[in-house]
């Protein structure tokens, strides 16, 4: 740590809108590393050293200084961080051991609902309704070791204000590699090169120009009104605690689904031939179509309005002067991008660049069979929505939500009034399931968002399995639907609650 500390610069890191807009929750993963060397009689080694991981992690963390800042408010309401090296705020770092068997924990499926009510504490992954509180951890990274060294949990929790999902993935590839290299150094030295974390970065994407907005977009944040004055004025942290209390994260269910590689071909493939010759789908446009369809006709079917999207969206109407809910289907599909940027710094920079493409669907769409052709028709969509971002949209959406103060929150606000708002993540080629410490690449690797309801990530299942995951964040009613949807359950071999 000392070695860190003595690297250490002051610096003050600027958030923008797009940081604000997610302010309110942390990413969270699990990384669960199985010793398969465990049963030899013979084998007397430690797994996954604790002092390895530790001097890696604070080697890493060189490169992420912006973790050892403290998020403050400006007079002007903006966030930012700031790094004092004369009053650090260092990350959560903890590694201790569980009398709590590995193997029986593997047979509920690495259910986390059961794993001791003290580490659901102090991961604190709600914690980020006090973000800018003096206090508040920016990183918190939990290392667990199960008895007899059966196997090891790697909890790692990253403000969202700060990264997304590729830095995430960035800070743990650099820990990794450290590690790797402590145990065998006639390996090459791993990069020392620095992330980037200065949101400065952003301003070389600004085009005063709005038109390669689709129209969708250009709606949503076309009007003021006394809701979003009101948000953008509110500290991040009051804001923080309205959108915890609207949304009722308690009230949410996280499940996994794993869909076999054979049955993902097949629904391509059977889509792909109703396409129009030289129109070409990826698997992720159809699979998103799919779960569009699902957790679009689950939601039409919860008779609950006290709950998730429903709750916000009638409360956000009302305040509009509307007289209900919005009933089509807006699917916000989130796109990493760093390689539609071709800025040559693009893939250090660490901060959000992950932008949300919204498209949107009348409920007669939605709420039909999902055959191909039905399939097809959302898939379409998707995938032209999704070709249209290149470096000029990215320049244009940036410059747009930046615009006004408020305007970040008028996209807030027009998505809200949807009851069906569906978030679509595709994480899949990022390498989670490559990422090895030295003794071994993870049996399983779990987001787990439970900070709003709707939330899908698709993920590479592990190499044995071939597939993919899907993962959701749902509110309960929703949920049981969904693994009750002959339709889906039909794809998919393998589920789980509480993961």
């Amino acid at each position: 740590m000392n070695e860190f500390i003595s690297t250490v610069k002051s610096q003050t890191f600027y958030m923008d809108a797009i940081d604000e807009l997610i302010s309110s929750v942390y990413i969270p993963c699990y990384y669960w590393f199985e010793n398969t060397a465990c049963s030899d009689a013979e084998y007397s080694g430690t797994f996954m050293a604790p002092d390895i991981l530790r001097y890696s992690f604070y080697q890493a963390l060189q490169g992420f200084q912006i973790l050892a800042g403290r998020f403050r408010i400006e007079n002007n309401s903006r966030g930012c961080v700031r790094v004092d090296k004369n009053n650090l705020n260092m990350p959560e770092y903890t590694d201790n051991c569980w009398d709590i068997d590995f193997q029986q924990t593997k047979a509920t499926g690495f259910n986390t609902n059961l794993l001791p009510e003290t580490f659901h504490s102090a991961c604190g992954v709600t914690a980020a309704t006090r973000l800018a509180t003096t206090s508040a951890k920016l990183g918190m990274f939990h290392i667990r070791r199960f008895k007899k060294q059966e196997g090891v949990l790697v909890f790692v929790s990253i403000a969202h204000a700060l990264v997304d999902g590729y830095g995430v993935f960035a800070f743990m590839s650099r820990w990794t590699e450290i590690s790797q290299w402590m145990h065998d150094k006639t390996k090459p030295m791993p990069s020392t090169e620095p992330f980037i974390h200065d949101r400065a970065i952003h301003a070389g994407y600004r085009i005063h120009d709005t038109r390669a907005i689709n129209k969708l977009t250009l709606e949503s944040v076309a009007s003021t009104s006394v809701l979003s004055k009101f948000l953008s004025r509110l500290s991040i942290d009051k804001r923080n605690i309205l959108y915890k209390a609207i949304t009722r994260p308690s009230q949410l269910a996280c499940c996994s689904f794993h869909i076999p590689a054979n049955r993902l071909q097949e629904l391509h493939e059977s889509v792909q031939e109703c396409a129009p010759a030289g129109t070409k789908l990826s698997m992720n446009d159809v699979i998103t179509a799919l779960i569009t369809m699902v957790i679009g006709q689950a939601v039409h079917n919860t008779r609950t309005d006290k709950h998730g999207n429903r709750f916000l969206s009638r409360i956000t109407c009302s305040l509009l002067g509307s007289k209900s809910p919005r009933l089509e289907t807006l699917a916000a599909v989130a796109v990493n991008m760093r390689p539609r940027t071709k800025h040559p710094d693009a893939m250090r920079f660490v901060g959000n660049l992950s932008f949300v493409q919204c498209v949107l669907f009348p409920t007669e769409t939605v709420q039909t069979e999902p055959s191909a052709p039905n399939l097809l028709a959302i898939a379409s969509e998707i995938r032209k929505s999704l070709s249209s971002m290149d470096t000029q949209y990215v320049g244009q959406l940036n410059y747009l939500l930046n615009n006004k103060p408020d305007t970040h929150m008028r996209l807030a606000i027009h998505n809200a009034q949807f009851k069906n708002r569906i978030m679509v993540s595709c994480i899949s080629k990022f390498g989670h399931y490559c990422l090895d410490f030295g003794d071994g690449t993870p049996l399983l690797v779990r987001p787990l968002f439970r900070s709003y309801p709707n939330t899908v990530f698709i993920m590479p299942s592990h190499p044995d399995l071939g597939g993919c995951d899907v993962v959701m964040s749902l509110d309960r009613y929703v949920a049981n639907l969904v693994v009750h949807d002959k339709n889906w359950m039909r794809l998919v071999d393998t589920h789980a609650f509480g993961i």
